[in-house]
C-alpha cells in the first residue's frame, strides 16, 4: 500500500520511559485498527494495520508519536473517521490528539458554505470584526425574548443568536420563538438602519435536527445555532449540505474532549479543523481570561486554525465567548484581529444605560480601532 492511500495521526503520549512510550503508541496502532492480538490477524486483513512512522520525545515525561492509517479502514464514512480517530482510546489515560494531516480531510469534508466572506457579506461588512449576543435565560416567555431581540436590532447588533440553552420549552416554544424574533429583529433593522442577522438554536436530537433547521430556514431565520457534541458531530454536515444558512457551532459538551493536557483531543484539531471541515461558519471557542480555562496561546492557535489555509475550505469565523466584556473588547481586537465574531452575553444584560445603548457602543468599539471604553 503507497504513502498515498494512508494518512497520518498525530498523538501526543505521557510515559515515563521511552519503552512505555513506544507500548502505548503499539496499542494504540492495534485498538483502532484490527483490535485483537496481531498474530492472530488473518493474512488477508494484515493491510489493516496502522503503522508507526516516529516516536519523538518533547520533554520529561511527554513524546509525540505519528502513526499512519490506511484510508480503507476509513472509506467515505466522517463517523467512521471518528472511530478511527478517538474510538477505544478514548478509555485510556495519557493519550491526546495533535493532529491529522490534511489529507484526509481533503477526502471526506467540503468546509463551509459561507464562512467570514459569506456572513460578511450578509451583513455588507467588510472591514471590522463583527458583534454576536445571545438571548438568555431560559424561562424567559416568547414575547421577553423577543423584546430582547429587538433593543438588540435596534443597537445594531450584527448576529443575535438564541442561548444553547433555549430549545423548545413550553415557555419559548421554537416555532413561536423564531416568528417572533425574526419578526421583533426586522423591525429593530429599521431603526437602526443596517441588517442584523438571528439564528436560532436547533440543538435537538439527532433524528429530529434537520427538520427543525429547515423549519428555522422556513421560518425566516438568517441562519442557526447547533452544539455539535450534544446533536452528533456528522449532523453539520447534514445541515450544511441543504446550502441554505449559515450555521454557528457552540462547544457545549465538548469540554472533556479538549480541557486536559494529557488525554483527549488538541482544541485546535477539534475546533479549528474539524468543525470546520464538517462545514461551521462561525465557531464559538471559550475566550481566554473569561469564565473558562484555555490560555491566549490556545485561544490564537484555534483562530489561526479557523482562518489559515486549509484544504481549500472558506475561513469560518472564529467567535470567543465567556466572559469577554465591553471594556475589554479593544484589547481582544488587538489579540485576534478583524476577522473574528466577538461573542457578548452577559455583560450587554449589565450595562445601566440598558441594552440598546450598550449594543451601540459594542459597535461603536469594532467600527473605530482606536475608541476605547
Amino acid at each position: 500500500m503507497s504513502r498515498t492511500d494512508r494518512f497520518t495521526i498525530t498523538y501526543q503520549i505521557s510515559a515515563e520511559s521511552g519503552g512505555l512510550a513506544e507500548k502505548i503508541a503499539d496499542r494504540i496502532r492495534v485498538e483502532q485498527t484490527v483490535e485483537m492480538p496481531p498474530d492472530t490477524v488473518p493474512e488477508q486483513a494484515a493491510s489493516s494495520f496502522a503503522e508507526i512512522l516516529s516516536l519523538q520525545k518533547q520533554e520529561e515525561g511527554i513524546w509525540n508519536a505519528s502513526i499512519s492509517f490506511p484510508f480503507s479502514n476509513v472509506g467515505d464514512d466522517i463517523t467512521q473517521f471518528l472511530n478511527v480517530l478517538y474510538g477505544n482510546i478514548s478509555l485510556l489515560e495519557g493519550i491526546k490528539i495533535l493532529d491529522v494531516d490534511d489529507s484526509l480531510f481533503k477526502k471526506l469534508f467540503s468546509g463551509p458554505v459561507y464562512g467570514i466572506d459569506g456572513l460578511r457579506k450578509s451583513l455588507n461588512a467588510y472591514d471590522r470584526p463583527l458583534s454576536c449576543t445571545a438571548l438568555k435565560p431560559i424561562g424567559l416567555t416568547t414575547s421577553d425574548l423577543a423584546g430582547l431581540a429587538y433593543q438588540f436590532a435596534r443597537g445594531g447588533i450584527d448576529i443575535i443568536k438564541d442561548d444553547h440553552g433555549l430549545a423548545d420549552q413550553i415557555t419559548a416554544p421554537f416555532k413561536e420563538r423564531v416568528i417572533s424574533c425574526v419578526r421583533a429583529v426586522r423591525k429593530g433593522e429599521q431603526i437602526s438602519g443596517k441588517k442584523t442577522l438571528y439564528f436560532p438554536n436547533i440543538t435537538t436530537s439527532p433524528t429530529k435536527v434537520l427538520d427543525r433547521f429547515r423549519q428555522a430556514a422556513a421560518l425566516g431565520a438568517d441562519g442557526v445555532l447547533i452544539a455539535p457534541q450534544l446533536t452528533g458531530l456528522e449532523a453539520v454536515r447534514d445541515i450544511t449540505d441543504e446550502k441554505c444558512l449559515p450555521v454557528m457551532a457552540h462547544p457545549a459538551f465538548s469540554g472533556s474532549y479538549i480541557m486536559h493536557q494529557n488525554y483527549g483531543i488538541s482544541a485546535g484539531l477539534y475546533f479549528g479543523k474539524l468543525w470546520r471541515a464538517l462545514g461551521a461558519d462561525a465557531i464559538i471557542f471559550p475566550n481566554a481570561s473569561g469564565r473558562f480555562g484555555f490560555t491566549h496561546e490556545i485561544c490564537l492557535r484555534m483562530h489561526q486554525q479557523m482562518t489559515k489555509p486549509f484544504c481549500n475550505f472558506r475561513k469560518s469565523f472564529p467567535t470567543p465567548a465567556g466572559g469577554i466584556h465591553l471594556k475589554t473588547v479593544p484589547s481582544m481586537k488587538e489579540l485576534y484581529g478583524n476577522d473574528t465574531l466577538f461573542l457578548i452575553g452577559g455583560n450587554l444584560y449589565q450595562q445601566k444605560e440598558g441594552i440598546e445603548a450598550a449594543s451601540k457602543q459594542f459597535q461603536q468599539t469594532l467600527e473605530n480601532s482606536n475608541e476605547q471604553i
